[in-house]
């Protein structure tokens, strides 16, 4: 028999899975219909694509209370049948933490060819070690 403890994880993961699966919808159908100032609007996401502010390099430390959110959510991103990208993780993510005031960033690089990354910050702090690699849109 499974303990109790173990049993309420796996309930609030399949729980939390369900969240960011319908958000995944959600967000799929706005990416057709909208753009991304006025989706992350709709999502409670602030949406900074305009500062030339650098990546920050400080990594965030959230609640205990967000880790099954988190890897519900990479679970769910990882198995999408539309593609598993960054700016997928980044809207269904900062709408889960969104009373965490989440802020949506942009940046590019180029090693060879152009490529293009999106993270989360979270009071100034980032979500994704990767972020520092990158120029913001807003960077001259």
């Amino acid at each position: 028999m499974t303990p109790p403890m173990r049993l309420r994880r796996r309930v609030r993961f399949v729980f939390e899975l369900a969240r960011a699966v319908w958000w995944l919808t959600r967000i799929e159908l706005g990416l057709r219909r909208n753009d991304l100032p006025a989706l992350c609007a709709k999502l409670g996401i602030e949406c900074d694509l305009r500062s030339a502010a650098p990546p920050a390099t400080e990594y965030v430390v959230l609640p205990r209370r967000t880790r099954t959110t988190v890897l519900a959510c990479a679970y769910a991103v990882a198995r999408w049948p539309m593609g598993s990208t960054c700016l997928r993780r980044c809207l269904v993510l900062g709408r889960l933490l969104r009373s965490l005031e989440p802020v949506l960033r942009i940046g590019v690089r180029r090693d060879g060819e152009l490529s293009v990354h999106s993270w989360l910050e979270i009071g100034g702090r980032t979500l994704d070690a990767t972020s520092a690699n990158y120029a913001t849109l807003g960077s001259p």
